[in-house]
């Protein structure tokens, strides 16, 4: 009785499934193009086909231990052939996000995206296997024929692998690019009004064709319900308009046809905004109906699933030249970084995105042209004091250094002032100390003086600090450079070394219109005097401390 209830209780779930799924169209990622274009300017990306090209290897790895095991239970989710599986599913939805969303939208939304499609395809494996469980026994209760199995498992694997993931791939789609564009609308605030509407063709669903031309501020509560897709295969969207463009609709009425328009059960479902909630999936889909036993373990599994796949895209978008010990150190310190931010990264920077003042954003000129200014170069011309300036700005280069090297890794970071007693004040002292070699050990730099005594130099010229450059930075990769100034003072910069082996100097503190400068300044301005400690080290095969974190905001 009990096997036989269970099956029921799927059979009204498939049921439930195909008709939610029917409206779905077999091709809608080909039609998606002509209703993505608005003033933000996103648009439906180049992506995969909108035929999921799903692994049934891994589906049948994952029903063979429940088949080995006589059942399948929640805790069997966290089986490495079950992970698999999850990754596998959550990877159709996963190229879905990456192909569609923009490359200006942050990364702590795709981050929320992709964290939500992991989170349904645990619950959607779950349900899978769970049939596959069931299909262990005939009707009277003894263990199936093998082939019998064998063909129970392939229809499991069509339905859930197939023919349902292909609707779901497409939403995906659809609601990644909405969830995208809802950011630039909420950026925007109501400087805009926000339009509904419809494909404008002979398949717009009646009920949506009610909601075309409604016309209401994006701060409207309508927009928290009705915002696009609404429903499987939804091909409307909402588009910024000029203001007193178009009249505005009547909220009650607009509240009131979207009630309507979504009054049974699958189609309340759709009452969210992706954009707001940073969900792909609708939040009351049948999926997460899952027994409260098993959800926490669902969810941990997902959760867990995620940050390893994860860690295996931050490892293939390291370098060459790192070891592989390096990059899962990294990879593992980026974690660690998010974590005690709480900010996400993102794609590696260029050097450009890096540097550009980018590192150091509140830095200004100590002096404005002027031609009444009080103040003189050498050359004569006039200058005013610039009331916006602060010289703590300009004595933070311990701290821009840094911030730059962690901007390239994709973290969106920049450096704080250097003010009395604080961090900053101690990174200037020990500029090094906050890096680590991959063992956790601490990283040491080739000092200048260690250098020059091995060279068997008493003094620095312009010559020897080029061929200090080139012998320490042999490899290429990002070097943190301490140096003395001639004319008194210290600073700390970066060299970087490209593949095709010219090094040039990258300022994160003051950006003077070129990011790649040559070593000349350097080489001239630096002090004859060799000082035990100022030196380099390279910094991008290093992990950060993450104790160290609070000289940067972000």
């Amino acid at each position: 009785m009990r096997l036989a209830a269970h099956r029921n209780r799927y059979r009204a779930f498939h049921a439930a499934l195909t008709d939610l799924y029917a409206e779905a169209p077999s091709a809608q990622s080909a039609t998606l193009g002509g209703y993505f274009s608005v003033r933000s300017g996103f648009a439906a990306a180049s992506g995969p086909s909108d035929t999921p090209d799903f692994s049934d290897a891994t589906f049948s790895d994952a029903a063979s231990i429940v088949r080995r095991a006589g059942q399948f239970t929640p805790e069997m989710m966290r089986r490495p052939e079950v992970r698999r599986l999850v990754s596998e599913t959550a990877g159709i939805f996963r190229e879905a996000i990456d192909a569609h969303i923009p490359t200006e939208v942050s990364p702590e939304v795709t981050f929320a995206l992709q964290n939500n499609a992991f989170i349904f395809s645990g619950f959607k494996v779950y349900h899978s296997l769970q049939e596959v469980g069931l299909s262990l026994l005939d009707d009277k209760g003894n263990i199936k024929p093998l082939a019998d199995f064998q063909r129970d498992v392939q229809q499991i694997n069509d339905k859930y692998n197939h023919n349902y993931l292909r609707a779901e791939y497409q939403h995906a789609v659809g609601s990644t690019l909405m969830a995208a564009r809802w950011q630039q609308i909420e950026a925007d605030g109501d400087r805009y009004d926000l339009q509904y509407r419809t494909a404008q063709d002979d398949r717009v669903r009646e009920d949506h064709r009610l909601l075309d031309g409604t016309t209401l501020p994006p701060s409207d509560p309508f927009w928290s319900k009705y915002y696009p897709p609404n429903g499987w295969g939804c091909r409307c969207t909402a588009v910024q308009v000029r203001r007193g463009k178009f009249p505005h609709t009547d909220p009650k009425l607009a509240m009131q046809r979207g009630d309507n328009c979504t009054e049974n059960a699958k189609q309340q479902m759709f009452r969210f905004n992706p954009g707001k909630e940073l969900k792909i999936f609708p939040p009351k889909h049948p999926y997460y109906k899952a027994p409260q036993q098993a959800k926490p373990i669902v969810e941990q599994v997902s959760v867990e699933e995620m940050q390893r796949q994860r860690l295996e895209d931050m490892i293939k978008e390291m370098p060459d030249n790192l070891t592989d010990e390096q990059k899962k150190a990294i990879a593992k310190n980026n974690l660690e970084i998010e974590e005690k931010l709480k900010i996400h990264k993102g794609k590696p920077m260029t050097v450009n995105e890096a540097d550009e003042q980018s590192a150091n954003p509140n830095y200004t000129p100590k002096f404005l042209p002027d031609p009444n200014g009080t103040y003189y170069d050498k050359a004569g011309n006039r200058f005013s004091l610039n009331p916006q300036y602060k010289v703590e700005y300009h004595k933070n280069c311990a701290t821009c250094a840094p911030a730059y090297a962690l901007r390239l890794r994709g973290f969106n970071v920049t450096a704080k002032p250097k003010k009395r007693g604080s961090l900053n004040e101690k990174a200037s002292e020990s500029p090094f100390e906050m890096w680590k070699n991959a063992d956790g050990s601490p990283a040491q730099p080739v000092t200048m003086l260690g250098w020059a005594q091995k060279k068997g130099y008493s003094a620095m010229t312009e010559q020897r600090y080029r061929e200090y450059f080139e012998d320490v930075c042999k490899e290429p990769g990002v070097y943190e450079l301490t140096i003395a100034w001639r004319d008194g003072g210290a600073h700390a910069t970066i060299l970087q070394k490209e593949a095709d082996g010219k090094i040039f100097r990258i300022e994160p503190q003051v950006f003077n219109g070129n990011a790649r400068r040559t070593l000349d300044d350097l080489c001239h301005k630096g002090k004859s005097r060799i000082y035990p400690d100022v030196g380099i080290m390279r910094v991008d095969d290093k992990v950060f401390d993450i104790d160290w974190l609070d000289l940067f905001d972000h």
